[in-house]
């Protein structure tokens, strides 16, 4: 802020009360704007745990772009990372090595982070604690780990000069549906203009899979529906509620065979027929990439219908 130079004359003594006042309030006014101007400086000031603070936001941001030399250089260049599983990695080269790896492994990563406590144990340094949750597709339940990062003032900058992670086990049905896991993905099969595709993906941190599918000719959808594909503790098998377009809904019991899974159907029509059938879901042995389903043994009230054919279902590449 610039101040102009208060000036005085001793030739114009008769305005020595006004010139006086004029000091006065000059004065004030300067005293008032120095006050101003430090309160807005305190104001514009960074406090050392807002910049804590900041700097895990920064971690978090660079994380979801899957920005790795960004997150290593958030580290102090001899800084080190302890992870969950008890591997440390030593200097900036090799902590961007490590994220450079995982970000390769599980495209698309997320992180959310949040930081439960910031201590100054001296003016330099900082104690950052939090939890830490990452959700990657194909991953296997949700992750979560508690952290401790130890934060060095150098050169103005904070910066992590070692942190820690430890494993949070979070519950999960996943160890029993993982058999299931290489239905995640999106299948197709075509006949003719009728389009039948099916997108499997995990819910529920792992413990559940949720089935989406449609029946589509030309452009119009003549038939969808979702299903829910779980442990069932009190059956101890896997089971699933499937709802369809039509208002109709049903269970199915599922049980491994040599061949794949056989699914024991039982359900509703909208009309409130109840209906039956044996499913099975046939997986080609060292095939990751095509399944088979084919339906018999239907019902539908008092009435037996025919057997379906076999669907033959291509996944469908990831183009990420």
């Amino acid at each position: 802020m610039n101040h102009a130079d208060l000036t005085q004359s001793s030739r114009v003594a008769r305005l020595w009360p006004l010139a006086a006042m004029l000091v006065i309030l000059i004065a004030a006014a300067r005293t008032g704007a120095e006050e101003e101007g430090k309160e807005q400086k305190g104001k514009d000031a960074v406090s050392p745990e807002a910049a804590i603070r900041a700097t895990a936001q920064t971690f978090v941001d660079a994380f979801n772009r899957g920005d790795a030399p960004a997150i290593a250089a958030l580290w102090t260049p001899n800084g080190s990372l302890s992870d969950d599983r008890g591997g440390v990695f030593k200097g900036r080269k090799a902590i961007e090595a490590e994220y450079a790896a995982l970000f390769k492994q599980f495209p698309g990563a997320r992180m959310q982070v949040a930081v439960t406590s910031v201590e100054f144990p001296a003016a330099t340094m900082a104690l950052e604690e939090g939890i830490a949750q990452v959700v990657a597709e194909h991953a296997g339940p949700l992750a979560a780990s508690r952290y401790t990062a130890v934060h060095v003032l150098e050169d103005g900058k904070w910066l992590m000069a070692t942190v820690r992670d430890s494993d949070i086990q979070l519950p999960s049905n996943f160890p029993r549906m993982q058999e299931l896991g290489w239905l995640i993905g999106t299948w197709e099969a075509r006949s003719g203009d009728v389009t039948l595709r099916a997108s499997f993906r995990w819910v529920a941190n792992n413990s559940f899979i949720q089935r989406e599918h449609t029946v589509r000719q030309g452009g119009v959808v003549l038939h969808s529906g979702v299903q829910i594909i779980g442990w069932d503790p009190a059956a101890r098998q896997v089971r699933s509620w499937s709802f369809d377009s039509s208002g109709g809904y049903g269970t199915g019991l599922w049980t491994p065979t040599p061949e794949g899974w056989s699914i024991e159907s039982h359900g509703l029509l909208p009309d409130g027929t109840p209906t039956s059938s044996r499913d099975f879901v046939i997986r080609v042995p060292g095939e990751e990439n095509v399944v088979g389903w084919r339906s018999a043994e239907r019902t539908a009230g008092e009435a037996t219908l025919p057997d379906l054919r076999e669907i033959v279902l291509d996944r469908v590449p990831d183009n990420r």
